[in-house]
């Protein structure tokens, strides 16, 4: 694996469409998240509604809604991959973005094909295992 960071030229170019999309979908959860309670509430994961079954995100509104109480105990219960993302890869993201729209730094990350293959089995097992954990505790 080759991590590499460098001083940019040009800032990464996201769309101003997912910009105002992702701007949209985190005002909206920020306000469902910021509620008082969130234990019952309507079902919005379209995989439920479909299947009855949580998807392996099912309980994101209510992970976010522990993590912005600062309850992570809570947060990593509801749902561990969930919280995961959003105490640490979301953070991540924005200072990776912020540094490069600011044109500060690029980061980049090469793998081999072994590499890929390797993370790829990782995240699908991860997702597999917190899945089977969300199908025990969301029932």
């Amino acid at each position: 694996m080759n991590l590499e960071v460098s001083r940019s030229a040009t800032p990464y170019r996201v769309p101003w469409r997912a910009i105002a999309a992702a701007g949209v979908l985190l005002a909206l959860g920020i306000v469902v998240a910021a509620q008082p309670t969130l234990e019952e509430g309507p079902v919005v994961c379209p995989f439920r509604v479909a299947t009855g079954l949580p998807c392996p995100t099912c309980g994101l509104l209510r992970t976010t809604h522990h993590v912005l109480e600062g309850d992570l105990g809570r947060a990593i219960a509801t749902n561990p991959l969930d919280a995961v993302f959003l105490v640490v890869v979301v953070p991540i993201a924005l200072i990776v973005w912020i540094a490069n729209a600011a044109r500060g730094f690029t980061l980049r990350v090469t793998l081999s094909s072994v590499e890929r293959r390797w993370a790829w089995t990782i995240l699908g097992t991860i997702v597999a295992a917190n899945w089977l954990y969300v199908l025990v505790t969301q029932r």
